[in-house]
């Protein structure tokens, strides 16, 4: 039996904040992994690349016009995958430490994701939602709550299985959901990837987690990290967003890539901020839809 091949893939499609927020995460993954890293993303994306970054990744994949619907992107990642395994890493995540042990789950589960399989029991807040009601909507008895920031994945199986999110995104979470939506819920792919998910009971990642939470992220010394990958999913307090992106600056020297300023992880932290605020207050209330 032939040994699979491996890789890392990234995602940056529509904005060249996503692409600079890429090279950056690559430029740090590859201090941890001698897997290669491959990009997905558009054509306009792919001729900046081949300009500016061509020794930043491996390879460079199209996504698949099936996916090019707002939100559904990465739903697209499996089918573009060069490799047989892969480890998907979001753009806007800067890698700490090694993430190669992720590779570990796909000797007994197709698609492994960070989170928890939750029952009914449960009922937990997810982007707005309640995870209860979701699955009351739905008719399951279980939801897949995960970060889709940091996931690992078998390409055949995966194809499957995101085709599968896909269709349950456009057909049955974007028209169910509108009036949860416009009452401040937030519908991005980890709702769908929840819902079918939790069909097929789809285990996590195991625990420990690889990514720092935002409840963890005053105490976060870039010198000292404790875990292997910060996802910038809330701001990051100002001390370390400085210290992290002078390592930024200095890895981009060291590798020799052109570096213009840290302007797209400000804008980034920018619109952290400002998305935190109706969220906190949403959460404060307990109004999840």
């Amino acid at each position: 039996m032939s040994v699979p091949t491996r890789g890392y893939l990234t995602l940056a499609a529509g904005s060249s904040r996503y692409l600079e927020m890429a090279v950056d995460m690559a430029l740090s993954l590859r201090e941890h992994t001698r897997h290669p890293i491959g990009l997905v993303c558009d054509e306009a994306t792919a001729e900046t690349v081949t300009a500016r970054y061509g020794t930043v990744f491996d390879c460079v994949a199209p996504v698949g016009p099936d996916f090019r619907h707002g939100r559904a992107l990465k739903y697209g990642v499996a089918e573009a995958s060069p490799w047989d395994q892969a480890i998907f890493v979001d753009a806007d995540c800067l890698v700490l430490g090694a993430l190669d042990h992720a590779f570990d789950a796909l000797t007994d589960r197709p698609l492994a994701f960070l989170g928890e399989l939750l029952t009914r029991d449960d009922n937990e807040h997810h982007h707005g939602f309640s995870t209860r009601r979701l699955m009351s909507t739905f008719g399951l008895d279980n939801y897949l709550k995960t970060n889709s920031g940091f996931f690992a994945f078998r390409k055949a199986p995966a194809e499957l299985f995101m085709r599968e999110c896909l269709r349950c995104f456009l057909e049955e979470a974007q028209p169910k959901l509108r009036l949860s939506r416009l009452r401040g819920a937030w519908l991005g792919d980890e709702i769908a990837i929840g819902l079918i998910g939790g069909r097929h009971k789809l285990p996590p990642l195991p625990k420990p987690g690889e990514m720092y939470w935002p409840a963890e992220f005053d105490s976060l010394d870039p010198d000292r990290p404790t875990k292997p990958l910060l996802h910038f999913i809330a701001p990051l307090p100002d001390r370390t967003f400085r210290e992290l992106m002078r390592v930024v600056e200095d890895r981009r020297e060291t590798a020799g890539v052109p570096w213009t300023g840290a302007d797209h992880w400000v804008a980034e932290q920018a619109s952290l901020e400002r998305r935190a605020r109706p969220r906190r207050w949403l959460e404060r209330l307990k109004i999840w839809r």
